[in-house]
């Protein structure tokens, strides 16, 4: 199923899409995104928040502050990113995201998909640079653990939305409390454990996503 078909948006920048199974964003890649002032179109935004209208370059805000994930409860009480939940979220599109989970020493990289594998959505807030491009971060929350099991050096997890309602996290009658939240989040979701080379970030090949056995991991998938 294509993306388009999916999530009934048409890529703004057809050209410009391109698949890959792993995305940096630590070398300052793009993300697909749906935003809430043009919910039919696919654009695309540097991954790590910047301020809105910010001059300077991305790497040297990154260096001072991470933002390429950041906690919902976080980015409420910062008032330059709080001003944006009201205005500027949108959903980032994926077929996946990643994990670690530390046992006995050692961490272990697990991949986490739509149960079907389609694609879906991510909650996410993003700015407009004074060029006219767009930064976004993805929103994690603790409010939901049911991959708790394949993630265990943190509380927060992202916010992960079906291309049936993620349209409610764009809506500007969205309810941000903790209640609200949960509701928003109604995938099923899976994961199992991937090679060790996905954190080696110069090594991709084609079966990086694929299960991964490992001995000593008392939990492989979440099914």
């Amino acid at each position: 199923m294509s993306i388009e078909s999916t999530f009934d948006a048409k890529f703004k920048f057809p050209l410009l899409y391109r698949t890959s199974p792993i995305i940096n964003g630590l070398s300052e890649q793009s993300l697909p995104i749906i935003t809430m002032d043009q919910s039919q179109s696919i654009d695309y935004a540097i991954w790590g928040l910047l301020p809105q209208n910010f001059n300077e370059g991305w790497e040297s805000f990154q260096n001072l502050s991470n933002t390429l994930n950041m906690s919902l409860d976080n980015a409420q009480q910062l008032d330059w990113i709080n001003n944006l939940l009201m205005d500027q979220r949108c959903a980032i599109i994926v077929s996946g995201f990643f994990t670690s989970y530390y046992y006995n020493g050692e961490i272990y990289p697990f991949y986490v998909y739509e149960k079907d594998h389609k694609p879906f959505a991510l909650a996410g807030v993003y700015s407009i640079l004074n060029d006219g491009f767009l930064t976004v971060s993805l929103l994690t929350s603790s409010l939901k653990d049911d991959l708790k099991g394949v993630h265990n050096l943190g509380n927060d997890f992202p916010i992960a939305l079906s291309h049936h309602n993620y349209e409610e996290w764009l809506s500007q009658d969205l309810d941000l409390s903790d209640e609200g939240i949960i509701n928003l989040q109604k995938l099923e979701l899976k994961a199992h454990t991937i090679s060790k080379e996905f954190y080696k970030n110069d090594i991709v090949f084609d079966s990086i996503l694929e299960r991964a056995q490992y001995s000593k991991v008392p939990v492989l998938s979440i099914k």
